[in-house]
């Protein structure tokens, strides 16, 4: 069984995403105590992952030369 949960955290001014937190939790079948549809206890695993936008819109758009941009195109 496997279970994944996000929040996304926007700035009310900007009204821009600045963070994003996620958690993802997995255990092995039959191994694992399942209850209500929640992961509660036996053999699992739990990641968690955490990402900052702090350049979120700061960022300007790369310069892509024209030859590579006639590449890109034909693909």
């Amino acid at each position: 069984m496997t279970n994944a949960y996000y929040e996304i955290e926007i700035n009310p001014a900007t009204r821009l995403p600045v963070k994003i937190a996620v958690l993802l939790l997995t255990g092995t079948r039959e191994g694992t105590v399942v209850k209500d549809k929640k992961i509660v206890g036996g053999r699992h695993v739990a990641f968690h992952f955490e990402y900052g936008l702090s350049n979120f819109g700061k960022l300007k758009a790369p310069k892509i030369p024209p030859e590579a941009e006639k590449l890109l195109a034909k693909k």
